[in-house]
């Protein structure tokens, strides 16, 4: 079970970074069931806000890029009232946004790693033993 960001994910189909090749290994772990990926909610508002205004592709290739990552199969949770009180205070503890606090909270809820490819983010959370950066998995 590991958490993964949009960061990570979206590394899957754009592999223009020297990193391109440590994400692909998340994912085929993933499609062969060796690692559960979980992601809050929010993470397909993210990978359809990248899709949409972050990158130059056609409107029909973006909706065919956000069915696939639909169709992962990834495990979505939701948060409780407890659960997003603590987003906040991971939030402003180490002055990140709520999303990604969102993935923080979900790896440290379960007790798994949170693999990020966001480097400022890293060095921000860098003291949660659940943080990881891409580069360094």
């Amino acid at each position: 079970m590991i958490v993964l960001d949009s960061s990570v994910v979206l590394k899957w189909i754009f592999d223009d970074e020297d990193i391109h090749g440590k994400a692909i290994k998340y994912q085929q772990k993933h499609i062969s069931g060796e690692e559960t990926v979980i992601v809050p909610s929010l993470f397909f508002y993210e990978i359809a806000n990248v899709l949409a205004t972050k990158t130059r592709l056609s409107g029909s290739d973006a909706a065919e890029s956000f069915l696939m990552f639909w169709n992962f199969d990834f495990e979505v949770i939701d948060f409780s009232l407890d659960e997003f009180l603590s987003v906040i205070d991971l939030s402003m503890h180490y002055k990140v946004s709520v999303y990604d606090a969102s993935y923080i909270e979900l790896a440290r809820k379960l007790n798994c790693n949170f693999i990020t490819a966001d480097r400022k983010l890293y060095e921000k959370a860098r003291e949660m033993k659940e943080v990881k950066l891409l580069m360094n998995s």
